[in-house]
């Protein structure tokens, strides 16, 4: 009986044991999970070291040089880039040339006054513009209009000139073609009489900058606002403007 007990016993133990396909499989196992551990170390290790290494996307340096990073993985990233580049480029070698009217020429025997006066939209008005230029040239003075051209009024640099920013002055080469620039702007606002039936009234306000070109510096600024009345706003409008002339004439024709 205690043998047959012994055999069973043996046959159990034998039967608990593992199979050796078994323990292949478990091996198997534990080498897959382990590679698939060391693939995702290196990964991470992999990506942390590009994110490290990508450069920044604009980056000045103290020459006054600017670089761009072009270390990307994606195409929209690359052409994003390359747009900067484009732009970074146009800024730096911006011609201020060719917002110069060069058939302007300053003169040692006069001294010239260059008018432009601009509406609330950057467009020039021409006609009051050689109206005030007329005011200098009956002083004894070249003035003249149509020296900056109307590119360069939609640009930020203009609203810099107009407020006499030296940098502008200098990269125009205003020096080559006036003594002064007379910078204006005007707006009108137009409304019904409330007295008069059927009447318009207009408002005009112009807002002057005169600038010395040698000083490189604002001279003289003002601002004043003339009304005219008319049957519709194109009467309106031309009172309003002539008066506007003839107050400049009176009081601010002088360059100083």
């Amino acid at each position: 009986m205690e043998e047959k007990w012994e055999l069973t016993q043996k046959g159990v133990e034998k039967a608990l044991q593992p199979s050796k396909f078994i323990r292949w499989l478990t091996n198997l196992g534990i080498l897959i999970v382990a590679i698939g551990v060391l693939l995702l170390i290196f990964y991470f290790i992999s990506n942390g070291k590009k994110v490290q290494d990508q450069p920044a996307d604009i980056e000045s340096h103290s020459n006054g040089t600017n670089e761009i990073g072009t270390n990307s993985n994606s195409g929209g990233e690359r052409k994003y880039i390359e747009t900067e580049k484009k732009a970074l480029g146009s800024v730096v070698s911006e011609d201020f040339s060719s917002y110069i009217n060069k058939s302007i020429t300053n003169s040692s025997s006069n001294t010239g006054v260059s008018v432009t006066v601009v509406d609330e939209r950057g467009n020039i008005i021409s006609s009051i513009s050689h109206s005030i230029a007329k005011i200098y040239s009956e002083e004894g003075n070249n003035g003249n209009t149509g020296l900056l051209r109307s590119s360069f009024i939609q640009k930020l640099s203009f609203q810099e000139l107009f407020e006499g920013n030296s940098e502008i002055i200098e990269k125009l080469k205003l020096s080559n073609y006036t003594d002064y620039i007379v910078l204006g702007k005007i707006i009108y606002s137009v409304r019904n009489s409330t007295l008069v039936g059927g009447m318009v009234i207009c408002t005009a306000s112009i807002t002057m900058s005169i600038i010395s070109v040698n000083q490189k510096s604002i001279i003289k600024s003002f601002s004043f606002s003339e009304s005219g009345n008319g049957a519709n706003e194109t009467q309106a409008k031309e009172e309003a403007t002539q008066k506007l002339i003839n107050k400049y004439i009176n009081e601010y024709s002088t360059l100083l």
